[in-house]
């Protein structure tokens, strides 16, 4: 019966929406700031991990070391990104929750006038 209330699935819609948006805003909010020095850390000892597996017959030349890195940097900022744009898509269905939330009170409360 409650959730038959336009006002009440409103409520809902903008609780939940500021909720999902505040939680992964947060989150977002947490995440580190990689400076250009991190990254590259980060892609040397990815080298250097994916170099060990290898082996030692299976080492690359000079031309193919670099080509290596690019791609572990490439593979690291990727992973950056992605973490990035998880949180924020999260945020964006959040903020859209809201929207709905506050457009369902406004249609309610219009509806309600042009009734009585």
């Amino acid at each position: 019966m409650l959730l038959r209330n336009p006002r009440f699935m409103a409520f809902l819609l903008v609780a939940a929406g500021l909720g999902v948006a505040g939680y992964f805003g947060e989150q977002r909010s947490r995440l580190p700031e990689w400076s250009e020095a991190e990254i590259e850390q980060s892609v040397e000892l990815n080298l250097t991990l994916d170099l060990s597996r290898r082996g030692p017959h299976l080492q690359p030349d000079g031309e193919r070391m670099d080509a290596l890195r690019t791609a572990v940097r490439a593979e690291v900022e990727a992973d950056i990104k992605r973490d990035r744009e998880h949180l924020e898509r999260w945020i964006g269905v959040g903020l859209v929750l809201l929207v709905l939330g506050v457009g369902q009170f406004v249609f309610s409360a219009a509806f309600r006038q042009k009734s009585d």
